[in-house]
């Protein structure tokens, strides 16, 4: 199978990521791509901002314009292992209704960090494959430890596959329904005892992990593939804040320690366009002083904007000299599905991809 574009954004909170993420998407599927947009952040602003509903399974989404196609997925945090179970054990249903009445899976699914993104980035993997995507653009949660995932998938996998799972589902077949001490060697002896009540549910587990651990640790090398691949690229997203600027260093330096560098910055507000309908306005030689007055302050507004995005790129082309950043415009609108539309416009996806 021929590997997909894949474009992970990150950044802090409120800069725009998931906007800009989506927009993203969105110029891919327009420039001719089958592209999927994943978003992992709970908050779950993806369809907010593609004025959809979205959910585990991915779903294909309308475009204006363009001959390609845009999925969306965005696997709820209360239901995302729950799917990405029901989907490793399809050909093991009876292993599967064991493995959901076992106690420490159920604690595991609800208090796990880490849990939501290997689950959502393994559905990305089913959703790639299902719908032949050729293009993905993941859409990270709003934090600066947003990346840490990138290296889940590769460390469970290396988990799963070690002598310990099936030590453990060894001694959950001993286990299954009362312990068998006599048949166990010392350690395991001492660690049922150590274990108490919850010796079963723990070897019960793994003994059902157990089952498809082959299954597991090809889907985790393929996801983990994905993030890792020298071909893969990273896009810091900000905005033109002194946090965000903050954020931005942080990330680089956590994505410079796994020996991956961002393709570019994406700054989002960089600007403010000019305004056609004020042009207007000031020229028509009929305006009231109260115009006059909202006039002045537009302009007042778009100066400040403008220099604020000016300090702030300057900062960054200080720090980053031979980074290229992508300067997105200040978009006035209320509904976020019209701002994805007009920052798609932004993205020269064959200019972006040759770097």
């Amino acid at each position: 199978m021929k590997h997909p574009v894949v474009i992970v954004c990150a950044g802090g909170g409120g800069v725009g990521k998931t906007t800009a993420s989506a927009a993203f998407a969105l110029a891919l599927a327009k420039s001719g791509y089958r592209a999927l947009i994943v978003s992992i952040d709970p908050a779950r602003r993806l369809a907010d901002a593609m004025g959809v509903e979205l959910g585990t399974q991915a779903r294909e989404l309308s475009l204006d314009s363009g001959n390609g196609q845009l999925f969306g997925l965005m696997p709820d945090p209360e239901d995302a292992l729950r799917t990405f179970v029901e989907f490793l054990f399809a050909e093991e249903p009876e292993a599967l209704a064991r493995l959901l009445d076992n106690r420490l899976y159920r604690a595991l699914e609800a208090a796990v960090p880490g849990i939501h993104e290997v689950a959502t980035i393994s559905l990305t993997w089913r959703a790639i494959t299902e719908h032949e995507v050729d293009a993905v653009v993941i859409d990270t949660a709003p934090s600066r430890n947003a990346v840490d995932f990138i290296t889940y998938p590769k460390r469970l996998a290396k988990l799963l596959g070690g002598r310990a799972v099936g030590w453990m589902a060894a001694i959950g077949k001993r286990t299954s329904v009362v312990p068998q001490e006599d048949k166990m060697g010392r350690v395991e002896q001492l660690l049922v005892r150590a274990l108490g009540p919850v010796a079963r549910d723990v070897a019960g587990l793994f003994s059902e992990m157990a089952r498809v651990r082959k299954r597991f640790i090809l889907l985790n090398e393929h996801t983990s593939d994905l993030l890792l691949r020298p071909e893969t690229r990273y896009y810091p997203v900000a905005s033109p804040t002194a946090a965000a600027r903050d954020d931005v260093d942080y990330l680089i330096k956590k994505l410079a320690k796994l020996d991956i560098a961002p393709r570019a910055l994406i700054l989002n507000s960089a600007f403010v366009p000019e305004r056609g309908w004020v042009d207007v306005l000031e020229e028509s030689g009929e305006t009231t002083p109260a115009i006059d007055d909202v006039l002045s302050t537009l302009n007042d507004e778009r100066s400040t904007r403008n220099r604020a995005a000016s300090r702030i790129t300057e900062a960054f082309s200080k720090r980053y000299p031979i980074l290229p950043q992508l300067r997105l415009p200040f978009v006035e609108s209320v509904e976020p599905r019209s701002i994805v539309h007009t920052l798609s416009q932004s993205f020269d996806i064959a200019a972006l991809l040759q770097r």
